[in-house]
């Protein structure tokens, strides 16, 4: 508490000003007080007229005067020769002690009234005294009780300023602490920010990073799916064309082995008739007009037995050349069609994929059917999208912004439905 005092020298010195003023004005109170004036005793003088004073000294029955009803004998000396009126003068004096003794009570009952009066205006006065005493005392005492009330206020002031200073303080401390905290906890979330920040964009970096790679691997398979879809195009429309020309060559063979085969059947067929000629001519010769008539039966047999064959051979010919024909004018065999469908696909797929601005497609996908009708134009389009709403809307305007579509290998695939998944 002193330590506390001791911190404070104004209200110290404020508190001992007022102290100090308290005692000077007690001091000042006691000086300016009324006392009372206590009365002091005094004689009552009784005064007896002349012509009732009595001759003669006072006898014995006579009551001698005190000091408290008289001081001072009123009467006049009675002289020692004594007249003849002494009768008269006895009577006189008798009556004039009667009238001393009426005078001495009632300067007893006098007296008596004002040592009353005294004593009770002593009793008024030592009552007053004390009354003021016990005024002056209480006054003293409130003052005392004042002045200790003040100090203890002062104290309690003191006490409190001390106490709300300390709470000040420790409400600053605490203000500074939360100051503290608050700077601290804004400097961590400052950082936390930054690293969820830096986290976020070295994520985002990575993820464009993968996107680019995966990007990047799609293209290149996509190059090399192309490249290999394209070999094999090149490699099936080889195969096409050696195949066409193989059996373009084929029927032309088949034609010429046909020809060849018909010319040689003409060519045995004119040394048959030359041969049957000559035989028959030789018959002729030899057997004379007698064998005439069968050897033109026989020839004639003959004729007609050469005659349905070389319409057999004319026929075998004929259905050679037509297959062979049928086989250059059939086209593409089932497997080249799958195969060129399949390419075809790929390349609406890869037409598709580059005009598609292509949103956040994680977990998305979609199935598309559609036919295209000669001119690359779409005949037909449904798609089947298990996204969302904006992968699908971004992947339907793609198929329609890629009309027309490329060419396929064979004309035979145009209408025909391509199922293509993305």
């Amino acid at each position: 508490m002193f330590k506390e005092i001791l911190s404070k020298p104004k209200a110290l010195f404020w508190a001992v000003l007022l102290h100090i003023l308290i005692i000077f004005v007690l001091l000042l109170s006691f000086q300016w007080t009324d006392r009372p004036d206590v009365a002091e005793n005094k004689a009552i003088e009784v005064v007896v007229p002349e012509e009732t004073a009595p001759s003669e000294k006072p006898t014995d029955k006579a009551p001698a005067r005190s000091a408290l009803t008289a001081t001072e004998d009123a009467s006049p000396d009675v002289p020692e020769n004594v007249t003849e009126t002494a009768k008269a003068a006895e009577k006189k004096a008798a009556q004039a002690e009667a009238a001393a003794k009426a005078a001495a009570a009632l300067a007893k009952q006098q007296a008596e009234a004002q040592r009353k009066t005294l004593a009770e205006t002593q009793e008024t006065a030592q009552q007053k005294a004390a009354a003021d005493k016990a005024k002056e005392a209480a006054r003293a005492k409130a003052a005392e009780k004042a002045a200790a009330q003040q100090e203890s206020t002062a104290e309690a002031s003191a006490k409190a300023e001390a106490r709300r200073r300390a709470e000040a303080r420790a409400d600053a401390r605490e203000a500074e602490q939360r100051k503290i905290e608050s700077a601290q906890k804004e400097t961590e979330r400052k950082e936390s920010l930054a690293a969820n920040r830096a986290r976020a964009e070295a994520e985002a970096k990575a993820l464009s990073a993968e996107k680019a790679r995966e990007k990047a691997k799609a293209d290149a398979r996509a190059e090399a799916k192309a490249e290999a879809t394209e070999a094999a195009n090149a490699r099936a429309d080889a195969e096409a064309k050696a195949k066409s020309e193989a059996r373009a060559k084929e029927a032309t063979n088949a034609r010429a082995d046909a020809e060849a085969k018909a010319k040689s059947e003409a060519r045995a067929k004119e040394a048959a008739e030359a041969e049957a000629k000559a035989k028959s001519e030789a018959l002729a010769r030899k057997k004379a007009d007698a064998e005439e008539a069968k050897l033109s039966a026989e020839r004639e047999a003959w004729k007609a037995s050469e005659a349905k064959r070389k319409a057999a051979a004319e026929d075998d010919a004929r259905r050679a050349a037509n297959a062979a024909a049928a086989a250059a004018a059939a086209g593409p065999s089932s497997r080249d069609l799958s195969n060129a469908k399949a390419a075809w696909g790929d390349a609406i797929k890869r037409k598709v994929k580059g005009n598609w601005n292509k949103p956040d497609s994680f977990g998305m996908s979609a199935t598309a059917r559609v036919t295209v009708r000669r001119g690359g134009s779409i005949g037909s389009f449904s798609l089947d999208c298990n996204g969302s709403p904006v992968y699908c809307d971004s992947l339907k305007s793609a198929i329609h912004s890629s009309d027309p579509f490329p060419k396929p290998e064979y004309d035979e695939l145009y209408n025909e439905s391509l199922r293509i998944v993305f």
